[in-house]
C-alpha cells in the first residue's frame, strides 16, 4: 500500500551552497592585452573569436574596448594610450607603467592570439550559463508556484545564444583549398548517384531550376493572404519527408489538428473521383460517407510512415526554434536518416527578443539573420512562409515583387532563394461586378497557382504554372 503520509511528505532542503567563482580567464586577458600592446595585427586575428563583453576584468575590458576603436580609426595602439586609458583605473596599487610592463612581459605572439582570444571567449560563455543556472535556482526556489514556461523561455534563448556561438566558433573559416576540394568530391558523389542535388520541392520544373532546396539555404516562400503558402508549404514538406527524411514542420498559427486534417485530404486526392474529400468536409465529419471514411483510413496509414514532424506551440522565439531543430536533428541521427529541411509557417510569428523592442524592421532582420544562421549550422535548407506588404494590392497586376518583401527587415537580403506566389482566381473571386471576360477568365484560372522564382543566388527566375485544389490542398505542376 502507498504510504501517503510518506509521499506528501516536503523534501528535505538542500543546505546553502557557498559562493561560486565564477570561469575566467586573467592569465589569457593579460597576455592577449600585451600581444596587442607589442603588435596590433594580434588584435585584428583576435577579433574574429572575441569581443570586448567577454573580458572578465573590468579594466580588461576598457582597454580591449579602446584598442578596438583606435584600430578602426587607423591609430595606434601605444603605451601613451594606455596610460591615459588607465590613468584613472583601479589597479590594486599597482603603478601604471608596472602594469603595462607586466602585459608586455606576459604578450604572446601574433600566431598565439587566436588561441588566447578562444579560452577568453569561453570563459564568458561559461559564466554566461553559469550565472542563467544560478538565476534559475533561485527563481524556482522561492516557495511560490507559478508557471515556469516563460522563465524556461528565457533560459533557451539564453543558452541557445551560447550553442549558437561556440558553434560558429568552429565553422566560421574554411580555406580555399579545403573548399575546392569540397566541391570536387560532393561533384563525384553525384555523378556516382550517390548525392541528390537538394531537397525536392516536388515540382519538376521547380526542381530543375533550383537543384531542389540545398543545404544551408534560406528559401523564403512568400505571398499575401489566399494565395495557398501553407498549400504549398506542407506539399514541399510531405514531399521532402517522403523522399530526403524527417522534415521539422513549425507551425505558429495553425494546429496539428488542421495540418493534418490539410494533410489527409491531400493524401486521399484522387482526380478520377468526382468527389473530393475537402480538408473542409473532414473538419466537418459527419457527411462524410462510408466509401470517404475508407479512403481516409488508406490515407492515414501512408501518412503513418512519413517522417513529418510537427511544432505546434504559437508564440515560438527563435532559440526555442533553434533549440527544438537541433532536437530534431539528434532524434533523426538515432534513426539512421539525417534531418533533411525546416519549415516555419510563418517567420511574422515568430517571437522576437528584448533586443530591438518595438522597432519591427530591425526584430524582422534579427529573425531572418537567424533562420539563415540555423540553415547554416544545422546544414539543411530551412524554408520560411512570409506575408508580403499591401503594396501588391495597389497595382493593377498582383504579382509579387521582390520589392513587396523590403519592408520586412532583411528578409530579402538574407534570402538564397525567393518564391512568390499569386492566384489570380482568389483577386477575381472577390470582384463585384465581374465582366463576362472575366467570369471566363475565372473558369480557366481556378486550380491556377503561380510560383515566381523572384529571387535566386545562382540560378535563374521565371514563373511555374501549378494546378492547386486549395480546397483539398493538392498542388501539381501544370503541363502547357
Amino acid at each position: 500500500m502507498t504510504n501517503v503520509t510518506a509521499a506528501r511528505r516536503p523534501l528535505p532542503v538542500a543546505p546553502t551552497a557557498e559562493p561560486v567563482t565564477p570561469p575566467r580567464a586573467i592569465e589569457a586577458e593579460q597576455s592577449l592585452l600585451g600581444a596587442i600592446l607589442r603588435n596590433a595585427e594580434a588584435l585584428d586575428r583576435a577579433r574574429d573569436h572575441v569581443c570586448a563583453e567577454d573580458f572578465f576584468d573590468d579594466v580588461h575590458r576598457q582597454v580591449f574596448t579602446v584598442m578596438c576603436q583606435r584600430r578602426d580609426a587607423g591609430e595606434h595602439i601605444d603605451w601613451r594610450l594606455l596610460t591615459a586609458v588607465l590613468s584613472d583605473a583601479d589597479l590594486g596599487g599597482v603603478p601604471v607603467s608596472r602594469y603595462l610592463g607586466n602585459l608586455a612581459a606576459d604578450a604572446i605572439t601574433v600566431v598565439g592570439a587566436p588561441g588566447y582570444a578562444r579560452i577568453i571567449a569561453e570563459a564568458a560563455r561559461m559564466r554566461t550559463v553559469l550565472a542563467t543556472a544560478q538565476a534559475a535556482v533561485v527563481r524556482m526556489s522561492e516557495g511560490s508556484v507559478h508557471d515556469p514556461a516563460p522563465y524556461a523561455a528565457f533560459m533557451i534563448d539564453a543558452l541557445d545564444g551560447v550553442v549558437s556561438a561556440g558553434l560558429a566558433e568552429h565553422a566560421r573559416r574554411v580555406t580555399l583549398k579545403d573548399g575546392t576540394a569540397g566541391v570536387l568530391a560532393r561533384i563525384e558523389r553525384a555523378r556516382q548517384g550517390l548525392e541528390p542535388q537538394g531537397v525536392p520541392y516536388g515540382l519538376p520544373r521547380l526542381d530543375r531550376d533550383t537543384l531542389g532546396m540545398r543545404p544551408g539555404q534560406f528559401i523564403v516562400l512568400a505571398g499575401r493572404p489566399g494565395m495557398g503558402k501553407t498549400t504549398v508549404a506542407l506539399h514541399v514538406a510531405l514531399n521532402a519527408a517522403r523522399r530526403s527524411g524527417p522534415v521539422g514542420f513549425f507551425s505558429l498559427e495553425m494546429g496539428a489538428d488542421e495540418l493534418s486534417e490539410r494533410m489527409l485530404a491531400a493524401t486521399a486526392y484522387d482526380p478520377r473521383e468526382r468527389e473530393p474529400i475537402t480538408y473542409r468536409a473532414i473538419a466537418e465529419a459527419r457527411h462524410l460517407s462510408p466509401y470517404a471514411l475508407d479512403r481516409l483510413r488508406e490515407a492515414e496509414r501512408v501518412c503513418a510512415d512519413v517522417p513529418l514532424w510537427i511544432e505546434q506551440e504559437a508564440g515560438l522565439t527563435l532559440g526555442q526554434i533553434a533549440a527544438r531543430a537541433r532536437q530534431m536533428r539528434v532524434r533523426a541521427e538515432s534513426q539512421g536518416t539525417p534531418l533533411s529541411a525546416l519549415v516555419v509557417d510563418h517567420i511574422g510569428l515568430i517571437k522576437p527578443s528584448q533586443r530591438y523592442l518595438g522597432n519591427r524592421v530591425q526584430e524582422m532582420t534579427e529573425i531572418s539573420a537567424g533562420l539563415k544562421g540555423l540553415a547554416k549550422e544545422l546544414g539543411i535548407p530551412v524554408l520560411g512562409l512570409s506575408q508580403l506588404n499591401r503594396e501588391a494590392e495597389k497595382r493593377p497586376d498582383k504579382r509579387p515583387q521582390l520589392a513587396d518583401l523590403r519592408e520586412s527587415g532583411s528578409i530579402e537580403q538574407d534570402a538564397d532563394v525567393v518564391l512568390g506566389l499569386f492566384r489570380e482566381a482568389y483577386y477575381l473571386e472577390h470582384k463585384a461586378d465581374r465582366t463576362d471576360a472575366e467570369e471566363a477568365r475565372l473558369f480557366v484560372a481556378q486550380d491556377e497557382l503561380e510560383i515566381e522564382i523572384l529571387k535566386q543566388r545562382s540560378g535563374p527566375t521565371g514563373r511555374i504554372v501549378c494546378f492547386c485544389d486549395v480546397a483539398c490542398n493538392v498542388l501539381a505542376e501544370k503541363s502547357r
